[in-house]
């Protein structure tokens, strides 16, 4: 059988279900209501410490600047999360620069900045950069989770360029000296409403296991969840620190398991970022669930994957799926498989698309 193509499979979904961007409120009890909810997107979650830090906010700008450079044309409003002073919206174009908000804030202001391309205020878009800081008194107690950037770009964008997103991922990896993070095809639901479109999001991931699901904002915003020491989920692009490359029996076991061939590896200071693939997969549960280029880097972290009891969703209040529980749960170890068949998908890699010059970034370990 044929590898399933994002791109095919995207057109026949959108010919049998409907457009992939979806009405808010879709599945609610309410809804659906006249927004976009959810759309698709390619999408990185990056989760590192210091935001609180001029030094971590200097690095949190020259990450937009990267992201401005490819989006500006694109964005269209700015959201803050209780800003110390001024509105919590602004129209993109009449927006102060990042680096002018930063400077009148301090160490005890929280730093939440989203940026997104959606028509209206409250519409979900694949062009999105936002941002979550701990205030200096939260990252002191070390007991909360750890600080995280979002960034998205639409689909096509990707295969146009078919390194930039890497490029990105890495850049902004090194200039945060970034914990851990992932990145894949992912569904951005609205930025300011997204807890009425998690169904939506919940029922998507069910059907295209390559998504991603959650928002790291909130999986890390919590104290008692040790995000800070372990990863999500793996994807495309999986950020690991050193410690966690050690834990994993170190970069000589991860080339063992992961071949050149397929898996590319670029040091990004304070980690490795392991590429798996030339391009993201959607990987349709109806055609192939358990891609191997995703099952493989899956097993050979799972030492420092978050095995614990997480919810990715806040709870249904009339019986709407949400990732939590079993649910969440079988999310997080969808690309598991039992060790007596691992065998079969290190054969199955085999028949996986090779990474190429023109797919991967030049520096590869």
């Amino acid at each position: 059988m044929a590898k399933p193509n994002a791109d095919a499979f995207m057109a026949e979904w959108t010919k049998t279900h409907g457009p992939l961007d979806m009405p808010g409120a879709m599945l609610m009890k309410y809804g659906p209501e006249d927004y976009v909810g959810a759309t698709i997107a390619v999408r990185g979650t990056l989760y590192f410490k210091g935001s609180h830090t001029p030094e971590g906010r200097e690095a949190l700008c020259k990450c937009f600047d990267a992201y401005k450079a490819i989006a500006n044309d694109h964005l269209k409003w700015l959201w803050r999360d209780e800003p110390p002073s001024g509105p919590d919206k602004y129209p993109y174009a009449k927006a102060p620069q990042l680096r002018e908000m930063v400077k009148k804030m301090d160490e005890e202001d929280h730093f939440g900045f989203t940026y997104t391309g959606g028509e209206k205020p409250h519409d979900a878009s694949a062009w999105m950069f936002s941002t979550f800081g701990r205030r200096a008194w939260q990252a002191r107690m070390g007991t909360w989770g750890p600080d995280s950037l979002i960034f998205s770009v639409p689909k096509e964008v990707v295969e146009a360029n078919p390194t930039l997103f890497q490029k990105l991922f890495v850049e902004f990896c090194k200039l945060l000296k970034a914990e851990h993070g992932h990145g894949g095809f992912a569904l951005n639901l609205s930025a300011v409403r997204g807890e009425p479109n998690e169904p939506t999001e919940a029922v998507m991931v069910s059907k295209m296991a390559g998504l991603d699901a959650g928002t790291g904002h909130l999986i890390g915003g919590l104290p008692g969840r040790d995000v800070e020491h372990h990863l999500v989920t793996v994807g495309w692009l999986t950020a690991i620190n050193h410690a966690m490359v050690e834990k994993v029996g170190g970069l000589s076991s991860l080339r063992s398991e992961l071949p050149a061939s397929w898996f590319a590896k670029y040091d990004y200071g304070n980690g490795i970022v392991i590429q798996a693939g030339p391009e993201p997969e959607i990987a349709p549960v109806e055609l192939d669930p358990k891609p191997a280029i995703y099952v493989l880097p899956a097993i050979a972290l799972k030492e420092v994957r978050l095995m614990a009891d997480l919810s990715l969703h806040y709870g249904s209040k009339d019986g709407e799926p949400r990732l939590t529980g079993l649910a969440a749960k079988e999310w997080l170890t969808r690309f598991d498989v039992p060790e007596d068949e691992l065998m079969r998908y290190k054969t199955k890699l085999l028949n996986e698309p090779k990474l190429s010059k023109e797919t991967t970034l030049p520096d590869s370990l």
